[in-house]
């Protein structure tokens, strides 16, 4: 993951990959140690409202 904005910046219909919030949840998905497509399912819903 590249560099994470300050704020968010709502672009629908999912949020950008920069996004403070992707960034929390993402953090939260790597304490759960998830691989191959559960990674990218987790990924998906990670982005989305």
């Amino acid at each position: 993951m590249g560099k994470v904005k300050k704020k968010c910046c709502r672009s629908k219909p999912k949020r950008c990959s920069d996004c403070p919030v992707v960034a929390q949840r993402l953090s939260r998905i790597a304490d759960r140690g998830l691989k191959g497509k559960e990674l990218s399912r987790a990924v998906k819903q990670a982005r989305m409202y």
